[in-house]
Formats: structure tokens, C-alpha cells, sequence
């Protein structure tokens, strides 16, 4: 059941940890995604070599993300939290000392491991802890999280990758880890409450979920909308370097433009949802989203860097009006006996859609598909999720 802190600074210090939580998902996606085309040079492997650095680090949050809210329950999910930083630190560690890349793909299954656990306890202390009338801000802190990730990862993965050699992509987050570590060992409520209580059933808990039908609508939504949007994020620095001939710490910088639009929209977006609904922030991000990638298919051989500027953009703000007001319209309707249960969904849906999305992408563009297709393929998506 929902157990509000005791104050409203516990509570925002809470939310505060998770979203440093959704920084570090995100720096440190982003921070190698960026590297990706470096990494494939210094290692000389082809693209579907290359793509397995990010699917199988996907795989290994999923994996981990599926057992969390059992493990959270048992445990508390402060406990898991501070834990599961601890094991993405040790395989972060383990990338950063890998001699071939088998070796480099298993590190990042492990790490993959701690992400997801992280992610899936963070998830679960927002509905647990904060109020309900404060779940859109909540939830809006961790998309501006998730931004800032990709504000600093973008621009750093970029100038580390040209720099210095690929490892040190990974070895220069160790410290944000433990870090965070530290941090949410001085932030996090005391577990006795939580796990005084085993909770329901997983029976009782689908019998009740099943009644409430927006529930599996909102993670459908979620699902679908991060793979589309996945799929078409991890094209973009190859095409901003094969297409429109960047560095990588160009593109890098570039990017920076979708992640910091996406920061101003989320937390608009989370502050007018707790006040007005999610209704019309979701469909409004669909067809932002739709127009964008229809626009980088027509242009796709254009030489106006301007356009593409703009149209990075346009990515990001639908990326931004989606997430925190889909997510409350998900949490909000749901009783609050199965509340810890049904959030710990939420990553879940989110990352097994983007691993999804970069799969089905990377498959279709080396099947021979250009860029332009691809990206009327994802306004098409789109388009469908939005009717």
C-alpha cells in the first residue's frame, strides 16, 4: 500500500534519488550509444556486433527488472536500490577491463543486471512514497532525470570516444555509481514498513489490475511508443555521421538539442498533468512524434543542418510530453493495494519496447532499408499509436 514520507522534503529527497537514478540509465546509455560508430572502428567488428553492446545490456535489465518487485518485497526496495547500485558498479567495472568482446557482451549482461534492478526499485518508491496529488511532478523529475543523462552522456560519450580508448567509456561512470550508492544510503526510508507487510496475492493482484483497464492500455502505450522511439533514437548518430558527415563529438552535440527540449517539455508536461489529465498530452506527443520522423524521412538527404536541428527537437518534445503524463495516467487509476506490483511494470514495458524498437531497426536497416524509409516506417507507427 502507498505509505506517504513522513515531510515533504523526505519526500522530494527521495524523488531526487530516483531520478539521479534515471540520470545514470541514461548517461550511461547514451554515453556509449554515442560511441557506438568509434567502438566499431578501434574493435573492427561489423554492425550487428556492435548493436549486441546495447541488446544484450537490454536484455540483462529485463531480465532483472522481472524478478525486482519480488526481490523488493522480500528485501524492501530501499535495500534493493542501493544493492543493485553496487552490482552495476562491479559490471561497469568488468566492461571497463574486458579483453574481447565476448568478454565485453557478458560485462554488460551484468551490468545490464544492476540497471534493471536499480530501475525497478526507483520505479516503486515514487508511487510508494509520494503522495498521489504529487505523482505527475514525481514522475516528471525522473523524464528530467532521463534528460539531463542525456545532456552531459551525449556531448562526454563523444569527446571520450574520439580522445581516449573505448574502455574508458566505461570506466569514467564508476564514480557516479558509487556515488549514488552513498547517496541513496542517507535518503532512502527505512524498509520496515514496507516489508512488514507480504502484500497480495498475484492472483489478487491480476484480478484487480484486470479491472481497471487503462492500466494495460497506459503500458501498451509505453511499450509501443519507447519501441518506436528506440528504434529511431539509435539511428541517429549514424545517420548524423554517415548522412550529414559529423565527428562523433558533433553529432554528440547535437543530440544535445533532443535531450534538452525533452527536459523542458517533461517537466511542463508533469506539472499540467497533475492539474488538467494526461489525455491530451499523450495524444498531442503521438502526433509531435508522427510529424517529426515524416519530416526526417522527406528530408532525409538534405543538406540543411538547420532542418535536422529542428527536427532532433521536435523528437524530443514528443518524447517529453509522453512519458511523465503517461505514466501518471497509468499509476493514478490504479487501488492502492497493488500500487508497488503494477509500477514495477512500468520499466519493464519501457525497456523491453526500446530493445524491441533497436532490434526490429538495426535488422530492417541492415536488410537494406535507407534512412528515409525507416523513418516514414516510425511516423506510420506513430500515427497508429495516436488513433
Amino acid at each position: 500500500m502507498r505509505q506517504p514520507a513522513d515531510s515533504v522534503r523526505a519526500q522530494r529527497l527521495i524523488t531526487y534519488c530516483v531520478g539521479a537514478a534515471a540520470f545514470l540509465f541514461q548517461f550511461e546509455a547514451f554515453f556509449v550509444h554515442i560511441a557506438l560508430p568509434d567502438m566499431q572502428r578501434e574493435l573492427m567488428v561489423d554492425d550487428h556486433a556492435i548493436s549486441q553492446v546495447i541488446t544484450i545490456y537490454l536484455l540483462g535489465a529485463i531480465f532483472a527488472l522481472l524478478p525486482g518487485g519480488f526481490l523488493g518485497r522480500r528485501i524492501g526496495f530501499s535495500t534493493l536500490f542501493w544493492v543493485a547500485c553496487l552490482v552495476a558498479a562491479v559490471g561497469t567495472l568488468a566492461c571497463g577491463v574486458a579483453t574481447s568482446l565476448s568478454g565485453l557482451w557478458v560485462s554488460r549482461l551484468f551490468q545490464g543486471v544492476g540497471i534493471g534492478l536499480m530501475v525497478s526499485s526507483g520505479y516503486t518508491l515514487i508511487p510508494l512514497w509520494l503522495e498521489e496529488a504529487h505523482l505527475g511532478w514525481g514522475y516528471s523529475v525522473i523524464s528530467q532525470g532521463a534528460g539531463f543523462g542525456m545532456v552531459l552522456g551525449l556531448p562526454l560519450g563523444g569527446l571520450v570516444a574520439q580522445l581516449l580508448e573505448w574502455r574508458w567509456v566505461f570506466l569514467v561512470q564508476l564514480p557516479l555509481l558509487l556515488g549514488l550508492c552513498v547517496y541513496s544510503r542517507a535518503v532512502l526510508p527505512s524498509d520496515i514498513k514496507v516489508t512488514a507487510n507480504s502484500g497480495p496475492t498475484f492472483k489478487t493482484v491480476w484480478v484487480t489490475l484486470s479491472q481497471v483497464p487503462i492500466y494495460f492500455y497506459g503500458l501498451a502505450m509505453l511499450f509501443g511508443f519507447q519501441c518506436v522511439l528506440g528504434g529511431a533514437r539509435y539511428l541517429l548518430p549514424f545517420y548524423l555521421e554517415n548522412v550529414q558527415h559529423m565527428t562523433t563529438l558533433q553529432s554528440s552535440l547535437s543530440m544535445l538539442i533532443y535531450a534538452c527540449v525533452m527536459i523542458f517539455a517533461a517537466h511542463t508536461a508533469g506539472r499540467y498533468a497533475d492539474r488538467h489529465g494526461s489525455g491530451f498530452l499523450v495524444f498531442l506527443a503521438l502526433m509531435v512524434a508522427t510529424v517529426s520522423s515524416a519530416l526526417f524521412a522527406w528530408f532525409e538527404n538534405g543538406d540543411d543542418v538547420l532542418w535536422v536541428f529542428m527536427l532532433i527537437a521536435s523528437l524530443g518534445a514528443g518524447t517529453g510530453l509522453f512519458s511523465s503524463p503517461n505514466s501518471r495516467q497509468i499509476m493514478s487509476q490504479l487501488p492502492k493495494s497493488v500500487i508497488r506490483q503494477a509500477a514495477g511494470v512500468l520499466p519493464i514495458a519501457l525497456n523491453v519496447g526500446v530493445m524491441v524498437g533497436v532490434f526490429v531497426f538495426q535488422a530492417v536497416f541492415q536488410g537494406g532499408a535507407g534512412y528515409g524509409e525507416i523513418y516514414a516506417g516510425a511516423a506510420i507507427c506513430f500515427m497508429l499509436l495516436a488513433l
